[in-house]
């Protein structure tokens, strides 16, 4: 029984360290909202995005689930249904960008000299010996930031009711494209704020499952 209760304890254990060890890179959420607007969640609504832009469009597919699951039983893809039936579109768009900070040297010198007083005046004269300097490479870490955005639109009284942005920085290489911005935009849907303005940071994990 307490082997038993020794190997449990140890699995909570090591469940809560695996957990905690996910939060691992600062998140944002930003948003700007038309107050007046009241969102309707049966309104015919497409996600559209730049037909140029293979990524947007891959993640445009995720971004339908996930505003499924807020609720919205009426949102379709660009080509599902006829524009004209539309009453709001969404255009979605993603974005990385490389973090690559110069590698910042700092410089130790070893100064020697000789001090003189002449007339009253002390005289110094100092040598730099550049050749000894001790030099100290302080390497920054490589990041990645990604961004997430969504424009919301009415187009019955053509005017832009809800811009929402996502971002975060994560270490190079650490994670795939594919599992940050899953992440980052499932997160960003679930947060959206319709009725105020919202900004704020928050803690983020990555899903082993994206």
């Amino acid at each position: 029984m307490t082997k038993i209760l020794h190997y449990s304890l140890c699995f909570i254990f090591s469940f809560i360290l695996i957990a905690c060890s996910n939060i691992d890179w600062k998140a944002e959420y930003y948003s700007t909202v038309l107050p007046t607007y009241d969102f309707d969640t049966n309104a015919p609504t497409i996600i559209v995005s730049d037909p140029w832009d293979l990524s947007s469009k891959y993640y445009a597919g995720q971004a339908l689930e996930a505003f499924k699951k807020r609720g919205f039983n009426n949102v379709y893809l660009q080509g599902q249904i006829e524009p004209s039936f539309a009453r709001n579109v969404i255009y979605v768009r993603v974005a990385k960008e490389r973090l690559d900070p110069s590698s910042n040297y700092q410089y130790t010198f070893n100064a020697t000299g000789v001090c003189n007083v002449i007339n009253g005046v002390p005289s110094c004269s100092i040598d730099t010996k550049n050749g000894e300097a001790t030099q100290k490479s302080t390497k920054r870490m490589i990041r990645d930031s990604y961004r997430v955005t969504f424009d919301w639109y009415d187009v019955y009284k053509r005017v832009r009711i809800l811009y929402v942005a996502g971002s975060a920085a994560v270490e190079s290489g650490k994670y795939s494209d594919l599992q940050v911005l899953s992440t980052l935009l499932n997160d960003t849907i679930l947060r959206m704020e319709f009725k105020r303005p919202v900004q704020y940071v928050y803690d983020g994990s990555i899903s082993s499952g994206h």
